[in-house]
């Protein structure tokens, strides 16, 4: 069979507003570990009044209470920037799928910037595809043990495009992944799988 090589991406549609979002939380997490660095040169200067109470034997909830005052402010504002810095990757995503020669690949591409590679599975791997919503993929959505993956930032299908679902037999788990595609990249699959995967509902 011939080489094939075929590659779409499932663009954000509202970008103006997840860049703002993006923007926003990227420096908010900046100046929460700002904060949380100064915070902790403004009360190191308290380290040898803790250690004199340890050596002093002083009453144990006050030892508690002064560990607890230098390190319980600091942490919740590092961890305040740590889970503002994730929030913000998931905010403005692209995703890109290339189909080559019976191998699909799906990366998501953060802020235009960042690639992280999602999956990868071979055509013989695939159990069924087709539309979302459909029947058949409400069935596979209600079957216990399967991991379901939208692979799209978008609630609606961009121009020219659809929701489809595949899925995958991968490293011993079943998973339901939706993409965002043209019906081309779903024919360029099948050129490879058997027809059979394709579900009865299929228009």
């Amino acid at each position: 069979m011939r080489e094939i090589f075929y590659e779409e991406s499932s663009k954000i549609q509202k970008e103006k507003s997840a860049s703002r979002k993006y923007t926003i939380c990227k420096v908010i997490s900046i100046i929460f570990y700002v904060i949380s660095v100064i915070y902790l040169f403004l009360t190191i200067d308290q380290l040898p009044a803790i250690i004199k109470s340890f050596q002093e034997n002083s009453g144990a909830l006050f030892i508690i209470f002064n560990i607890l005052y230098l390190i319980v402010p600091f942490l919740l504002l590092f961890f305040s920037g740590f889970f503002l810095g994730k929030l913000k990757n998931k905010l403005y995503v692209d995703y890109d799928y290339t189909f080559v020669s019976g191998s699909v690949r799906i990366s998501k591409v953060i802020k235009n910037v960042k690639r992280k590679f999602v999956i990868k599975f071979e055509y013989d791997a695939i159990e069924r595809i087709g539309k979302y919503g459909s029947d058949t993929y409400n069935n596979y959505e209600k079957m216990p043990g399967i991991k379901k993956e939208i692979l799209t930032s978008n609630v609606e299908p961009s121009e020219g495009k659809d929701f489809y679902y595949i899925v995958v037999n991968h490293e011993d788990n079943k998973k339901l992944l939706i993409l965002e595609c043209t019906e081309l990249f779903i024919v360029n699959i099948l050129k490879f799988a058997n027809k059979l995967v394709i579900e009865k509902d299929f228009k």
